[in-house]
Protein backbone atom coordinates (compact mmCIF):
# COMPACT_ATOMS: atom_id res chain seq x y z
CA UNK A 1 0.00 0.00 0.00
CA UNK A 2 1.38 3.39 -1.00
CA UNK A 3 2.45 5.31 2.10
CA UNK A 4 -0.28 7.76 3.71
CA UNK A 5 -2.67 6.04 2.11
CA UNK A 6 -5.54 3.90 3.47
CA UNK A 7 -8.69 2.96 2.31
CA UNK A 8 -10.56 2.32 5.65
CA UNK A 9 -10.52 6.30 5.64
CA UNK A 10 -12.06 6.71 2.42
CA UNK A 11 -14.76 9.07 2.26
CA UNK A 12 -17.96 7.50 2.73
CA UNK A 13 -20.32 7.98 -0.18
CA UNK A 14 -23.70 9.26 0.44
CA UNK A 15 -26.66 7.21 0.39
CA UNK A 16 -30.49 7.51 -0.66
CA UNK A 17 -31.88 5.61 2.03
CA UNK A 18 -35.65 4.11 0.59
CA UNK A 19 -38.56 4.04 3.09
CA UNK A 20 -41.93 2.88 1.72
CA UNK A 21 -45.12 5.00 3.59
CA UNK A 22 -48.30 3.28 3.41
CA UNK A 23 -48.39 -0.06 2.00
CA UNK A 24 -51.00 -2.35 2.84
CA UNK A 25 -50.65 -2.00 6.55
CA UNK A 26 -50.30 1.32 6.68
CA UNK A 27 -46.46 1.34 7.91
CA UNK A 28 -43.24 2.93 7.41
CA UNK A 29 -41.17 0.52 6.03
CA UNK A 30 -38.52 -0.35 7.53
CA UNK A 31 -39.57 1.54 10.61
CA UNK A 32 -35.77 2.11 11.76
CA UNK A 33 -33.04 2.74 9.97
CA UNK A 34 -29.22 4.18 10.81
CA UNK A 35 -28.14 6.67 8.79
CA UNK A 36 -25.60 9.21 7.98
CA UNK A 37 -24.34 13.22 7.90
CA UNK A 38 -25.33 13.89 3.93
CA UNK A 39 -27.70 10.03 3.51
CA UNK A 40 -31.26 11.15 2.16
CA UNK A 41 -33.70 9.43 3.11
CA UNK A 42 -36.20 8.46 0.42
CA UNK A 43 -39.72 8.26 1.53
CA UNK A 44 -42.05 6.33 -1.47
CA UNK A 45 -45.60 7.07 -0.52
CA UNK A 46 -48.39 4.40 -1.97
CA UNK A 47 -51.58 2.86 -0.86
CA UNK A 48 -53.85 5.83 0.47
CA UNK A 49 -52.80 9.39 1.61
CA UNK A 50 -49.64 9.78 4.14
CA UNK A 51 -47.85 12.44 5.61
CA UNK A 52 -44.28 11.74 6.99
CA UNK A 53 -43.99 13.86 10.27
CA UNK A 54 -41.73 15.21 13.09
CA UNK A 55 -42.66 14.69 16.49
CA UNK A 56 -40.59 14.51 19.93
CA UNK A 57 -39.89 11.18 21.48
CA UNK A 58 -41.86 11.55 23.91
CA UNK A 59 -45.60 12.99 22.43
CA UNK A 60 -45.48 11.06 19.34
CA UNK A 61 -48.86 12.31 17.09
CA UNK A 62 -48.06 15.75 17.73
CA UNK A 63 -45.97 17.95 15.30
CA UNK A 64 -42.80 19.39 16.55
CA UNK A 65 -43.69 22.08 13.33
CA UNK A 66 -45.72 24.04 16.11
CA UNK A 67 -43.09 25.03 18.39
CA UNK A 68 -39.99 24.65 16.10
CA UNK A 69 -39.27 25.66 12.87
CA UNK A 70 -37.03 23.51 10.07
CA UNK A 71 -38.44 20.08 10.99
CA UNK A 72 -39.97 17.63 8.97
CA UNK A 73 -43.08 17.52 7.92
CA UNK A 74 -44.34 16.04 3.86
CA UNK A 75 -47.40 17.41 3.89
CA UNK A 76 -49.97 14.90 2.77
CA UNK A 77 -49.17 12.60 0.00
CA UNK A 78 -51.70 10.62 -1.76
CA UNK A 79 -51.24 7.59 -3.77
CA UNK A 80 -54.13 5.84 -6.04
CA UNK A 81 -54.33 2.66 -7.21
CA UNK A 82 -53.80 2.46 -11.00
CA UNK A 83 -51.18 5.65 -10.95
CA UNK A 84 -48.08 5.71 -12.85
CA UNK A 85 -45.78 7.61 -10.89
CA UNK A 86 -44.98 7.36 -6.79
CA UNK A 87 -44.85 10.21 -4.64
CA UNK A 88 -41.57 10.97 -2.71
CA UNK A 89 -40.40 13.03 0.14
CA UNK A 90 -36.20 13.83 0.00
CA UNK A 91 -34.81 14.41 3.61
CA UNK A 92 -31.17 15.06 3.37
CA UNK A 93 -29.55 14.26 6.77
CA UNK A 94 -27.82 16.90 8.47
CA UNK A 95 -27.41 15.66 12.29
CA UNK A 96 -27.05 12.28 13.16
CA UNK A 97 -29.39 13.28 16.16
CA UNK A 98 -32.75 10.94 16.68
CA UNK A 99 -35.39 11.83 14.40
CA UNK A 100 -38.65 10.82 15.21
CA UNK A 101 -41.97 10.38 12.54
CA UNK A 102 -45.09 9.81 12.17
CA UNK A 103 -48.09 9.83 9.78
CA UNK A 104 -50.75 12.66 10.52
CA UNK A 105 -53.22 11.36 8.31
CA UNK A 106 -56.66 9.87 10.34
CA UNK A 107 -55.52 7.49 13.25
CA UNK A 108 -52.39 6.06 11.23
CA UNK A 109 -50.17 7.28 14.30
CA UNK A 110 -51.93 5.57 16.86
CA UNK A 111 -52.22 2.49 14.77
CA UNK A 112 -48.30 1.98 14.51
CA UNK A 113 -47.45 3.95 11.60
CA UNK A 114 -44.54 5.60 13.30
CA UNK A 115 -40.84 5.87 12.71
CA UNK A 116 -37.63 6.33 13.91
CA UNK A 117 -34.20 7.43 12.53
CA UNK A 118 -30.85 6.89 14.60
CA UNK A 119 -32.92 6.23 17.29
CA UNK A 120 -30.43 5.40 20.92
CA UNK A 121 -32.15 1.75 20.95
CA UNK A 122 -34.57 -0.13 19.38
CA UNK A 123 -36.41 -0.17 22.89
CA UNK A 124 -36.31 3.68 22.52
CA UNK A 125 -39.02 3.03 18.96
CA UNK A 126 -40.92 0.32 21.16
CA UNK A 127 -41.69 2.33 23.52
CA UNK A 128 -42.44 5.01 20.66
CA UNK A 129 -45.42 3.28 19.30
CA UNK A 130 -46.43 2.24 22.73
CA UNK A 131 -46.90 5.64 23.62
CA UNK A 132 -48.37 6.60 20.14
CA UNK A 133 -50.84 3.69 20.39
CA UNK A 134 -51.91 5.73 23.46
CA UNK A 135 -52.10 8.88 22.46
CA UNK A 136 -55.38 11.07 22.78
CA UNK A 137 -55.27 12.55 19.15
CA UNK A 138 -53.29 12.20 15.99
CA UNK A 139 -52.51 16.38 14.73
CA UNK A 140 -51.93 17.49 11.39
CA UNK A 141 -48.62 20.50 11.13
CA UNK A 142 -48.85 22.93 8.10
CA UNK A 143 -46.91 23.73 5.36
CA UNK A 144 -44.08 21.62 4.07
CA UNK A 145 -40.50 21.54 5.14
CA UNK A 146 -37.66 19.75 5.69
CA UNK A 147 -37.88 17.94 2.68
CA UNK A 148 -38.61 18.05 -0.98
CA UNK A 149 -41.38 16.39 -2.41
CA UNK A 150 -41.50 15.02 -6.08
CA UNK A 151 -43.80 13.36 -8.31
CA UNK A 152 -41.70 11.35 -10.74
CA UNK A 153 -40.77 7.44 -9.88
CA UNK A 154 -42.07 5.55 -12.54
CA UNK A 155 -43.97 2.47 -11.14
CA UNK A 156 -45.86 1.29 -14.32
Amino acid sequence: MERGKNPSLAPRANRIIPVVVGGPQDTFVPNMIRAAVGDVIQFQFSNGNHTVTQSSEDSPCQPLQATQSGVIHSGHIPFVDGQTTVGTFNVPLTSTDPLWLYCATGPHCQRGQVMAINPPSEANLVEFNKKANGALANIDAGEATGGTASFDIDVS
